[in-house]
C-alpha cells in the first residue's frame, strides 16, 4: 500500500503529464468529488469519466498547467496557463481516495 505522500505524488504527476489513469488508480469504490464552482457531486464512475474527458479537453487545448505539491497536506495546487491556483484537497482512507475537493483555498 502507498503512503498518502506517494499518492499525493501520483495526483500531482497525473495532472502534470495529463494521465488520468495514474489517479484512478487510488480511487476507492465509494469516492465523491465536489468542485465549489460546479452544484452536483460526482461518483467514482462519474468523476472517471469526467477527469478523462478534462485531461483531453486540456491537451487539445493547449493550455499550460503548473501543479505543485503542498507540502505537509493531502492537497496540490493547479494554475492553468497565468490564472489564479485552484487547489485539490482529497482525503485518503486505507491507502485509497475516498472525497476529492476543488476549491479557490486551502482549508
Amino acid at each position: 500500500m502507498k503512503t498518502n505522500e506517494q499518492i499525493v505524488h501520483d495526483l500531482a504527476e497525473a495532472w502534470r503529464t495529463l494521465n488520468p489513469e495514474l489517479l484512478i488508480q487510488h480511487l476507492a469504490p465509494e469516492f465523491q468529488y465536489d468542485s465549489m464552482w460546479v452544484f452536483a457531486s460526482l461518483d467514482h464512475n462519474g468523476y472517471v469519466d469526467y477527469i478523462r474527458g478534462k485531461f483531453k479537453a486540456i491537451k487539445n487545448s493547449g493550455s499550460h498547467l503548473t501543479v505543485q505539491e503542498i507540502p505537509g497536506q493531502n492537497a496540490i495546487a493547479l494554475v492553468q496557463d497565468s490564472g489564479e491556483p485552484t487547489y485539490y484537497i482529497i482525503e485518503i482512507r486505507n491507502g485509497k481516495i475516498v472525497k476529492g475537493d476543488l476549491t479557490a483555498f486551502l482549508m
